[in-house]
Parts: structure tokens; sequence; C-alpha cells
């Protein structure tokens, strides 16, 4: 993370992500396919490396016209009017992609903690350090067969475990601003995973400003007196 200042001198935290250049690969129709949506390649791969793949699978680079990449990300919409003329060998730039104050979804895998107890999985709080009921090492998770009756564990019971590598989705986050040159896309405030780990950045699915009513449709809704 790093920041920067706006226009009023406000100091902003935000992340820097490198968005593309990302290629499309593939367009898919409703009419063939069932749905709209273009298939995106990111990081191209050496040819040494193109051979780790099936050739079904480089068959599809080969009939786009496009380098065999390391990620493919398939992108539904629903109006195929927001493709627009997107074809295979297309490539999108940030700047075409997003404009600054747009509201994103961010998502990727968070950090892998390894194997965690309730503490820090979970949050737990325990006894009082210096209570005389208190377990001797303090972090135990104590009893959770409860009693004779039902004399088991429930199922979703929060216990010690493996903690972090789960995929999640920031929302709402606003783009600071785009430096089209190196591709980099600032966001304000945090995203899950490495810093050299991979997100896929998204329109937001909440938040966005609903379209004004008519002022008919206005007066209509309004109560009779």
């Amino acid at each position: 993370m790093t920041q920067i200042f706006d226009a009023a001198g406000d100091c902003i935290p935000v992340t820097v992500l490198e968005c593309g250049p990302c290629t499309v690969v593939r367009r898919k129709t409703a009419e063939k396919d069932g749905y709209d949506a273009v298939v995106i390649g990111f990081a191209p791969v050496d040819e040494k490396h193109a051979y780790r793949l099936s050739k079904p699978e480089l068959g599809v680079f080969k009939k786009a016209g496009t380098p065999v990449f390391r990620h493919l990300q398939e992108v539904r919409v629903k109006d195929a009017k927001l493709l627009g003329e997107l074809k295979a060998g297309d490539v999108l730039t940030v700047d075409k992609v997003f404009k600054s104050n747009q509201r994103i979804d961010v998502t990727g895998v968070t950090k892998g903690r390894g194997f965690q107890g309730v503490f820090k999985k979970w949050g737990m709080k325990g006894a009082a350090r210096d209570s005389s009921t208190a377990h001797e090492h303090h972090r135990h998770i104590g009893a959770v067969g409860q009693r004779k009756t039902p004399g088991k564990v429930w199922k979703g019971k929060h216990l010690p475990g493996h903690y972090g590598t789960d995929q999640v989705t920031i929302q709402n986050l606003f783009v600071a601003g785009i430096e089209a040159d190196k591709n980099l896309l600032l966001v304000t405030g945090a995203i899950p995973g490495h810093n050299d780990g991979l997100v896929f950045v998204n329109t937001a699915a909440k938040g966005q400003p609903k379209p004004k009513q008519k002022q008919e449709e206005r007066q209509r809704a309004k109560p009779k007196v």
C-alpha cells in the first residue's frame, strides 16, 4: 500500500494494482453459447513453458491468434451491447475499462496462516489470566460436548483448524487514480492476498447510482391525500 493526496490536500491510503494489459481470447454470444461473455488472458507464458498445456488448451490460443497466457478469466455481461465490437485479439488497458471515482469489487485469496487456534482464527476471548478457574494454558477452547444430552459436538462449532486461503470479495472500493502508461489502478483501502497475488477487479455489484425516475412516475408514486 501507499498514500496519495487529493485536490483538498487530504491523505488517502491506496493499494496499487497492476491491471493488464489483458487480451481478449474468446468472445461468447447468446446465440451460440447461451450467454454473452468475453474471455480475457493475462500474463503471457514463454514457449518453453507452454508444453505443460494440453493440445485442446493450446488450440484455444491458436484459434484466437494470441500468445499463451498463464491466467484466463471469463466475464459475463447481461447485455451484449456492453461488449461493443470486442473480438479475439483485442487488447484491454486499464483506462479503457475503469475510470476515476468508480466503485469496484476486488476478489482475491487471503494469505494462508496455517493451523491456528480459536483465539487467532475465531477471535475468542478466553478466561481471565488471573482467574483461579482458568485453564493452565489459558488458550483452551474448554468443554464443547455439552452434557449427557446430547453428548456431542454440533456441526459448525468454532474449533482450531486451517486459517486463510479463502476467496474473499471486498465490495464498494473507489478508484482513486489511474496511471494508464503503466496500467496501474489506485484503489482506496486494502485488498486480500499477497503482494504478488492474483485478484479480479469488477464493477461493483452494489451501491451503483440508480437511474432517475421520470417526473410522471414520481407524481404517481405520491400518496393521495
